[in-house]
């Protein structure tokens, strides 16, 4: 009993001093890693720190220029900062129309410095605003594409507004007024020279009389340091149909290109057209197209007095161009709805056999004509176009 007591103790001497020695020979292995496994440690942290190439554009991407000249070359100078620790490079890009991009003079920016971009461009519009944009291609990984936009508004040296009139509607026996300004920017002294009606036929039925503007009529256009003011006036008698008008002025402004103002719009009165398909009651225009010489083409037209003085109104025949081809017959007056209105047939034909000719009413080939002369005391004629070609 006593030797089983004496082994199993010599054995638990054994294991204790078999971990001793273990723990003796192993007792500095983690000191020995732990400057390795804490070095590791700063390396990953420091690699977490690396921005790499980082762009940023100087005072923001997007430059309010404020107001520009029309049809001058302007331009705006970025400039691209490199904020991050590796060299930051740099690609021109696409650009918007009439936007050039300079070259870039650093395709390869150090972690701090700063490069030079410019932007120029035609101030081409018709607008009162405009925006360019330039695109920059670089190697930052969150911006791979830089977008540099310059906006203002659009001012001229001479500025007509508005550039357009429009008359809908204008009643024959009354005529109407609209008023136009000029204005001048940068200069002092402005003057019409000298001012064109286009169309001859309508021209006696216009006038365009002019003034200063006022202070007031002068705060409505920024910018603007001197203006006049134009009043346009159809005269009443202007012949029934389409206003087609154009205005062209020219001012004390050297570098001011020529101004044009273009009237349109449209009369009525007591007297008006009907008529088939291929007439335009609002151009007054009556259109075959191309006719086959062997076949011809005819039409009808309906035209209307009504009003007070419609029994009085007498129509009569009074041009027509080319006589030659165009058969024109103007019909006697019907009384229709009861007398409220009288009715004068026109009939309009080109006969079979007719000439060669071609009157489509293009530059080249003006359109054909029918003038109705009445004794309408505002009303004085009716014109019709004819457009067609015989082949």
């Amino acid at each position: 009993m006593k030797v089983w007591l004496l082994a199993i103790g010599a054995a638990g001497v054994g294991v204790a001093a078999g971990f001793a020695s273990v723990w003796l020979e192993f007792s500095g292995v983690a000191s020995q890693f732990e400057p390795h496994n804490q070095a590791a440690g700063a390396v990953a942290s420091a690699g977490l720190e690396r921005k790499g190439p980082q762009a940023v554009v100087v005072a923001g991407t997007d430059f309010d220029f404020g107001v520009g000249q029309r049809n001058s070359t302007l331009n705006h100078t970025f400039q691209i900062r490199n904020d991050g620790d590796e060299p930051l490079r740099l690609e021109k890009g696409g650009t918007s129309c009439k936007c050039t991009l300079s070259d870039i003079k650093k395709s390869e920016v150090l972690p701090g410095e700063t490069v030079e971009i410019r932007l120029d461009w035609k101030l081409e519009t018709l607008g009162e605003e405009f925006r360019q944009t330039a695109e920059i291609q670089t190697n930052d990984p969150l911006q791979r594409t830089v977008v540099l936009a310059v906006h203002g508004t659009v001012t001229d040296l001479v500025r007509l507004d508005p550039q357009e009139l429009t008359f809908s509607g204008i009643a024959a026996d009354e005529g109407t007024t609209a008023t136009v300004y000029v204005y001048g920017f940068a200069t002092q002294d402005l003057q019409i020279l000298s001012q064109d009606f286009v169309n001859s036929d309508t021209a006696p039925f216009f006038t365009l009389t002019w003034r200063s503007a006022t202070a007031e009529e002068l705060k409505t256009k920024p910018g603007a340091t001197c203006g006049l003011a134009g009043t346009v006036t159809v005269k009443p008698g202007l012949p029934l149909g389409p206003i087609n008008q154009t205005i062209q002025l020219k001012t004390n402004v050297p570098e001011a290109q020529q101004l044009e103002l273009a009237v349109n719009g449209s009369v009525i009165s007591d007297i008006s057209i009907v008529g088939p398909a291929q007439f335009s009651e609002k151009r007054s225009t009556l259109t075959f197209g191309t006719v086959e010489r062997d076949r011809g083409a005819k039409a009808t037209l309906r035209i209307l007095v009504k009003g007070p003085r419609r029994a009085d109104t007498k129509l009569t025949l009074q041009k027509v161009d080319p006589e030659d081809v165009l058969a024109v017959k103007l019909g006697e007056a019907q009384e229709i709805n009861a007398g409220a209105v009288y009715m004068y047939p026109l009939q309009v034909e080109i006969p079979p056999g007719t000439r060669l000719v071609n009157r489509l009413g293009t530059d080249q080939a003006k359109a054909g004509k029918i003038v109705i002369e009445t004794t309408h005391p505002t009303m004085k004629t009716v014109p019709i176009q004819v457009r067609f070609a015989v082949e």
